[in-house]
């Protein structure tokens, strides 16, 4: 398996060194300082390709015509990584910025349609698409508190339409001080985003990709589409070493 891993707040170390990371995934880790070398990696790897093709209702034949995102060159990316996500929308709007830091209210709109384009594109991808997104907590009128995907603009109240699985990261402390990485599949008032378009998963899980994986084999899912969302040291990235198995390290190690 050939893992592109995206590295937009080096986080990374949580995984080990750059070689270490390659010998694991099978790519070198790819650093993204701007929302711009992001665009023009993005661009060098993959490009839009229309297609059409004909349906058939009763004795009818209608053309359907669609947008597929293919690799250019025959680039062969099995999981494209994105850590974080939070960090790369503050990239771009950054950019948008002036002196003092501040953005004028038209740039609200510009930020939030440049992010849903991105999303877009990204979650078109062939093969496993994974993003990590801090989390942040949201008291609501009524006093009750969610969990919000920490993106400013209006991208954070539909961000999860994109993805196929949307869970949370936790960590949860026995009564001995071990601590286990869990992840919350299943929605709830506090869990607002949280979804699993299986319906194979448990409500809580053990952070682990290759379940996950599994269940959207079972379903005849054609790509996976994966959205994490987890305060920082929940296991947002460190999940990310499940993505391989031994057998894989040793595939990536020849290649």
């Amino acid at each position: 398996m050939k893992i592109l891993f995206l590295d937009f707040e080096r986080g990374s170390q949580t995984l080990g060194s750059k070689d270490h990371i390659q010998e694991m995934f099978g790519y070198p880790m790819l650093s993204m300082t701007s929302w711009d070398q992001f665009q023009s990696m993005i661009g060098k790897l993959y490009t839009k390709k229309k297609t059409v093709s004909t349906i058939k209702i009763g004795n009818l034949e209608i053309p359907e015509e669609s947008i597929e995102v293919v690799p250019k060159n025959g680039a062969e990316v099995d999981v494209l990584v994105l850590d974080t996500f939070s960090e790369l929308s503050k990239k771009f709007q950054r950019s948008l910025t002036d002196k003092n830091g501040k953005m004028k209210i038209q740039d609200w709109g510009v930020l939030k349609n440049k992010l849903d384009v991105a999303l877009d594109f990204v979650t078109s991808v062939p093969g496993v698409v994974i993003l990590n997104v801090h989390s942040k907590i949201q008291t609501m009128d009524d006093g009750t508190t969610k969990l919000l995907p920490y993106i400013d603009g209006g991208t954070k109240e539909d961000i999860s339409k994109w993805f196929d699985f949307v869970f949370y990261a936790r960590t949860i402390l026995d009564p001995a001080g071990n601590r286990d990485y869990i992840w919350v599949t299943k929605r709830s008032e506090m869990y607002d985003n949280a979804k699993d378009r299986t319906t194979l998963l448990p409500a809580e899980m053990p952070q682990d990709y290759q379940k996950v994986i599994e269940a959207a084999k079972e379903k005849g899912f054609e790509n996976i589409r994966i959205l994490i969302i987890g305060s920082p040291g929940s296991g947002k990235t460190y999940s990310l070493q499940t993505l391989v198995n031994h057998g894989d390290k040793n595939e990536n190690t020849k290649s």
